[in-house]
């Protein structure tokens, strides 16, 4: 259509130049084949565009229409077998445990791990690390003979490592009630002369003084914990109960 206007205003432009004088015609008859010229390239290239857009048009259409059609397949495919339920009852299974383990107390979550090292140490039964996490866990289920049989077990494998004769006394002081037995003494001597900043051994000897009303040796012990690095400690329950003994002891001179 653009094309058909240029030569119609082309041809009427050239019918009005009969008042012109014969130079001024011919040089106005020849910017007028060179505007029809430019106006001619400008319009094939505008065409080619077009086509080249349109093109691309119908390259992306058919490419979107052939991965929704593998998609469709696909997923005909995947029902027929029967994967698609299983993997529905997969996620609703996920779920439901997700939702189980969410309801657990403590100590049926402290199961679960019990459970999970066990099964890890029929694997490996010469673990040392592993029986004496399961020693922990047994321990925090209170289950304190289960506990001194699991860290025997990793000294048997480590060696009289300070952490775990500090475990093994602290489970034996609770077995027995919060009695410090000579047993219980033993482990702690020998695991402070190797270290003498063992925080469990610390913290049973802080605890026994506590509990004889010994705060000042319990504060002493106290600090010295706090002195470690060991991430594992609670900071600040050991500052509370430095605080409580400091309470307990001005009580104790009035």
């Amino acid at each position: 259509m653009r094309k058909q206007l240029n030569s119609l205003y082309y041809q009427q432009a050239q019918r009005s130049v009969t008042t012109f004088t014969e130079q001024d015609k011919a040089q106005y008859l020849a910017e007028l084949a060179d505007r029809q010229v430019f106006e001619e390239k400008i319009l094939q290239e505008q065409s080619a565009l077009y086509k080249s857009q349109n093109q691309k048009k119908v390259i992306f259409t058919v490419a979107a229409i052939s991965i929704l059609f593998i998609l469709i397949v696909s997923l005909i495919f995947y029902w027929q077998t029967g994967r698609y339920q299983q993997v529905q009852q997969a996620e609703q299974a996920f779920l439901a445990f997700q939702q189980t383990r969410s309801q657990e107390t403590k100590e049926q979550r402290n199961d679960h791990y019990i459970i999970n090292l066990q099964n890890r140490l029929r694997k490996d039964p010469n673990n040392g690390e592993i029986w004496f996490e399961l020693g922990q866990a047994y321990s925090l289920n209170n289950d304190f003979e289960s506990a001194l049989i699991a860290f025997n077990n990793s000294t048997t494998v480590l060696g009289k490592k300070p952490a775990i004769l500090g475990a093994m006394a602290t489970a034996d002081y609770y077995q027995h009630k919060q009695r410090l037995s000579s047993q219980a003494q033993e482990w702690i001597n020998e695991a402070l002369k190797i270290d003498p900043n063992e925080s469990a051994s610390l913290l049973l000897l802080a605890s026994e003084a506590f509990l004889h009303n010994d705060f000042q040796s319990a504060i002493l012990h106290w600090k010295n914990v706090l002195e470690n690095d060991n991430p594992a400690i609670n900071r600040r329950e050991i500052i509370q109960s430095i605080q409580l003994a400091e309470q307990m002891a001005k009580g104790k001179t009035k």
